[in-house]
């Protein structure tokens, strides 16, 4: 077998840092300059990916025309992406152009005008015969919102709006007649005009309604506009109309298509999925196994009849026919657990038997050629995961990566994609074609990242020679953490908790959902005992810690609430068998949380069991709570954030400040007064950057946000 070593390229110079850098441990990604693996070129050679998989399923990747907003990285209007695509895919998806916001027009009689750049796409796709995936014709999100009011003029305090993530006037909107008339409208226009202008033959799915579900609600579903006005059976409705007008217009256009009306039209029919993210959270693919399969919306049939409508149906959305599969979209991170993946997967195959992985990405939790080799091996371990589940029944037809080059992913700080920016294949790239040909895994990881030192992050810029240079929060290993939604993970200027820093800088994690929060990758201290410390402030009343890739143990919280700097301290035994491990940190809302002086240290000549220290109480008395899946709940049954290590879920311990011992407080003060001195001196010396922006008010926002993650 072939193999191949990531042989790590390292141009380090010898710097001389102030006290008032941070220490960063040595080897990471972040302290050096990290040279990547040469990628593949020669495909022939290592394999294709839509032959390798050709008798499995499907292989797509989503795609952007450079004429819908002039971005240059688009692939089609780029003739050498458009040839790669050509080359390796048999599928694509459309990432924005086909989605309501750019296509709803409230002057046509079937509120639908086609944006010419998914015409765009859809001559392409049909010029080079590679099918696409409709994505999509109904969602909560990138929807004109006049669809929802009155006279199509959506307002917020009397003024006209088309952000579609506003807060609607209650007066201004329509009502759920007014509504369902809309929603069948806007579905027949979609659908003809694929029918009437001849792409019925390339689009063979679409994604009816895109991300519906919302776990911590009683019914499993998210309470958007379409909810509100409508009613929860806006979904089995969604899915009637689809099946209605696909039904009607294959017929329709069945000539110019060269078929029969009255034959088989199966070639010019798609199947109507519904998709979604962080679909493998256990509440969540019950949640919407639940409303597809086992809510009867229309019982005994008596709220709405029709031809489609599957005679002996139980009047929920898949027993009457309308429904053909469901959309995984797969947004991973290297630490995600595969275990409860496939068994996600093993439920929705017993649900409805058609899958399709619809949007996967999986990002790295470390950077260079060290993150690159683990974002290898989870590709392959997913990949063969898919065949397993294949083999074993499970009718998964097709794979969708969620963009061509990390450069052009929507989530590129984390480089989740198979592609460098010059088309050569990463190690993922590798690893998949591996997984598909059913050889072992044989890529080696000889980077020398790893190893296991104490280390220190203050956050504070590192000074060199009197220059102020800000750190940056993903060479530091700290990395958003979500599927569906991202953090933005940034510097705070003046807010922060070291003591005698000038001007002081803290991690902020800003995000407007729950489900977006933060990680930071401890794969190098598996087989250790360490002790965790750092400083956490939050208007959110609780914080969840938890290792990610850690299979045992369960999940817990503690009450931390206040706008007060809290110490929070812990100590963790990471077996010796895990793969991956990687902390992450939620609350229980969606508010700003800031991290400082976060350390790791070494304690493995400490007494101590396996998971986190002590039973998951602090010494208030406090006791965790859980629920059956290892998810922790709030008081309203909402299931908490991200947590995404599975079927025996994430191990939590936090301490609060009123729960420190005497020691660790004396402890900290020691080591926070070992530091007060060469720090004044440090900000004594540099006028760097941030100490001179902070004297300007005006550009404070715009400073402090030193380092933004991505956003879908």
């Amino acid at each position: 077998m072939r193999k191949k070593v990531l042989a790590r390229k390292i141009c380090a110079a010898v710097l001389g840092l102030s006290m008032a850098a941070a220490t960063v441990l040595s080897g990471f990604a972040g302290s050096v300059n990290v040279v990547r693996a040469e990628g593949v070129s020669d495909y022939e050679a290592v394999g294709v990916l839509k032959d390798v998989y050709a008798d499995r399923f499907k292989v797509g990747v989503a795609v952007q025309a450079i004429s819908h907003w002039g971005d240059q990285s688009a692939e089609i209007g780029n003739p050498s992406k458009e040839q790669f695509i050509a080359s390796q895919f048999n599928s694509m998806t459309f990432g924005n152009e086909f989605k309501p916001a750019y296509n709803f027009d409230a002057e046509s009689d079937s509120l639908f005008t086609v944006n010419r750049a998914a015409e765009e796409l859809l001559d392409w796709a049909k010029e080079n015969g590679v099918p696409v995936r409709g994505h999509t014709l109904v969602w909560h999100s990138q929807v004109d919102p006049s669809i929802f009011a009155k006279d199509f003029t959506a307002t917020v305090s009397g003024k006209p709006t088309r952000d579609y993530n506003a807060t609607l006037d209650e007066d201004c909107l329509v009502s759920r007649d007014e509504l369902l008339n809309r929603l069948e409208k806007y579905i027949n226009g979609v659908i003809e005009y694929t029918y009437a202008n001849g792409y019925a033959d390339v689009i063979y799915a679409w994604d009816v309604v895109n991300e519906a579900a919302d776990e911590s609600q009683a019914d499993g579903m998210r309470k958007s506009y379409w909810y509100k006005i409508i009613g929860p059976d806006f979904l089995y409705y969604a899915f009637l109309y689809a099946r209605e007008a696909e039904t009607k217009y294959a017929a329709q256009y069945a000539d110019l298509y060269g078929l029969d009306p009255e034959g088989d039209l199966s070639s010019i029919t798609p199947g109507l999925y519904y998709n979604d993210y962080n679909e493998w959270f256990p509440k969540k693919c019950d949640a919407i196994i639940a409303f597809l399969t086992e809510t009867q919306f229309n019982a005994g049939h008596t709220m709405v009849k029709s031809d489609v409508i599957n005679p002996d149906g139980d009047g929920t959305i898949y027993g009457d026919g309308l429904i053909d599969g469901i959309g995984l979209q797969g947004h991973l991170t290297v630490s995600d657990s595969l275990y409860q993946y496939k068994d996600a997967i093993e439920k929705y195959s017993a649900a409805i038997n058609n899958l399709q992985v619809t949007e996967l990405d999986v990002g790295k939790a470390v950077a260079g050629e060290a993150g690159e080799f683990k974002q290898a091996k989870f590709y392959y371990d997913y990949f063969k995961m898919l065949c397993d589940c294949q083999d074993a029944g499970a009718n998964i037809n097709s794979v969708t990566l969620w963009g061509l080059t990390d450069t052009s992913s929507w989530r590129k700080e984390s480089e989740p994609l198979l592609f460098y920016q010059d088309l050569t294949g990463k190690p993922a790239y590798e690893a998949v074609i591996m997984a598909g040909k059913g050889e072992e895994f044989t890529l080696t990881d000889t980077s020398g990242i790893g190893k296991a030192e104490d280390m220190v992050i203050d956050f504070e810029p590192v000074i060199v020679d009197g220059t102020s240079t800000p750190q940056v929060p993903d060479k530091l290993g700290f990395v958003s953490r979500g599927s569906g939604h991202q953090a933005s993970i940034m510097l705070k200027i003046k807010e922060n908790h070291t003591e005698g820093a000038n001007p002081g800088f803290s991690l902020q994690v800003r995000r407007s959902e729950a489900d977006a929060t933060l990680r930071y990758d401890i794969t190098r201290f598996i087989g250790h005992t360490i002790k965790i410390s750092y400083y956490y402030k939050s208007s959110d009343t609780k914080l969840f810690m938890g290792v990610d890739g850690y299979e045992d143990g369960g999940v817990r919280e503690y009450d931390i609430a206040g706008e007060d700097w809290q110490l929070i301290e812990a100590t963790l035994k990471l077996p010796e068998d895990l793969d991956t491990a990687a902390l992450f940190f939620e609350t229980d809302g969606s508010g700003d949380f800031y991290i400082d002086d976060f350390s790791i240290a070494l304690s493995d000549g400490s007494d101590a069991a396996e998971g986190f220290d002590g039973d998951g109480a602090d010494e208030t008395g406090a006791e965790a709570s859980g629920n059956e899946d290892g998810q922790s709940e709030t008081q309203d049954g909402e299931s908490n954030g991200n947590h995404g290590a599975g079927t025996a879920a994430i191990v939590v311990l936090l301490l609060s400040s009123v729960a420190l011992s005497r020691q660790n407080r004396k402890k900290e003060e020691a080591k926070e007064g070992s530091k007060d001195e060469s720090k004044e001196d440090s900000g004594k010396d540099s006028k760097g950057k941030a100490e001179e922006e902070s004297k300007d008010d005006s550009k404070d926002e715009a400073k402090e946000e030193s380092k933004e993650t991505s956003k879908k």
